[in-house]
């Protein structure tokens, strides 16, 4: 077929039409997307203000209410301000009130004050008179020799508690006979009608029966008449009770203390290591209950007991270790004399390096 140049141009000509026109379409939206970005922009930045707007109100809500905050706390502390300042002047008020009392009642203790100052103005030259006639008996007393000290036991012995009446006030009445006829011993004064040198107040009697007749049923009670003044000599002899629980302080056979010893120390080193045997002893057993005596002293052994034992020693052949043993039940009242034995152990030569 023939090649129709009429109709490709024709056709190019209708495409470039269209192509016009779609240009022209195009063009008119390009310029409403324009107009849209443009109006999208304007309505951005609008909303970037506001959001900042918002954020300045959020920051300065935010300040407000610390702001808030902190006045709330301070308010808080006002009022607890208050309650204590309320509190505080109610107690000071009371304070106020109980002040007032007290001084009323020093006025009146004062007045009483005077009123017994009066009194003893007035005493003054009877009581001089009386200390005068202490001093001469304080004179008296240091020219003559004393037959107890003050605090001296007079009589001591042991009697069963929880006793029936009859029992107990019969033990107590024994008691006494036995503890006058030892006072009787001295040179003081003797009441000739009783026969009594022993001076006691009948509650004191009482008391001390009253606390034996309540004791446990076969307990023992140490029962001791202790000096009350010092007495000189032919004077009377005025005396309190002491009384003790008695209870076993070591039991036979019960090791008291031990001490290793060398046999090749000479003779006064041995004594000294004894000596302090003895003594810790003595500690043990005053610190275990055992009574001491007036003075102070709860018993030992003899001298011929403690240099058998010093020649015993000697006589080992190496170091020995000396035991303590109660040789019976030793009570709180009884001496440590004639109531220990003692028992020397040789020490093996492997003790002897553990004690190294």
């Amino acid at each position: 077929a023939l090649f129709n140049i009429n109709d490709v141009l024709n056709r190019l000509e209708r495409l470039d039409q269209q192509l016009a026109e779609r240009d022209k379409q195009l063009s008119e939206r390009d310029q409403k997307l324009a107009a849209r970005d443009k109006e999208l922009s304007k309505l951005q930045q609008e909303i970037e203000s506001r959001e900042a707007e918002i954020k300045a109100k959020e920051n300065e809500i935010a300040e407000k209410e610390a702001e808030l905050a902190v006045k709330d706390q301070e308010l808080q502390e006002v009022e607890n301000e208050l309650q204590q300042l309320t509190k505080n002047r109610n107690e000071l008020q009371s304070r106020v009130n109980e002040l007032s009392s007290q001084r009323n009642d020093l006025e009146a203790q004062v007045s009483e004050l005077e009123n017994q100052i009066a009194d003893l103005e007035a005493d003054y030259d009877d009581l001089r008179e009386v200390a005068n006639q202490l001093q001469a008996g304080v004179i008296y007393y240091m020219g003559e020799d004393m037959v107890y000290q003050k605090g001296d036991v007079i009589y001591s012995d042991v009697l069963e508690g929880g006793r029936s009446e009859q029992e107990t006030i019969s033990a107590l009445n024994r008691y006494l006979q036995e503890a006058n006829q030892v006072a009787m011993e001295q040179d003081i004064q003797v009441n000739k009608e009783t026969g009594m040198a022993l001076r006691l107040q009948t509650e004191d009697i009482l008391n001390a029966a009253r606390i034996i007749y309540n004791m446990d049923q076969g307990s023992r009670v140490i029962v001791s008449l202790i000096s009350r003044v010092n007495v000189p000599k032919n004077d009377w002899l005025y005396a309190n009770f002491q009384l003790y629980e008695d209870f076993v302080v070591f039991k036979k056979d019960a090791l008291i203390s031990s001490r290793v010893i060398s046999s090749a120390q000479s003779s006064e080193e041995i004594e000294t290591e004894l000596e302090a045997l003895l003594q810790d002893v003595n500690e043990k057993a005053v610190n275990q209950g055992l009574l001491p005596d007036n003075s102070g002293q709860v018993g030992s052994i003899n001298f011929s007991q403690f240099y058998e034992l010093v020649n015993r020693v000697r006589s080992s052949e190496a170091e020995v270790k000396v035991n303590v043993y109660a040789a019976a039940n030793i009570w709180r009242e009884d001496r440590l004399s004639d109531n220990l034995k003692f028992e020397l152990e040789e020490v093996k030569a492997e003790e002897q390096n553990n004690d190294g």
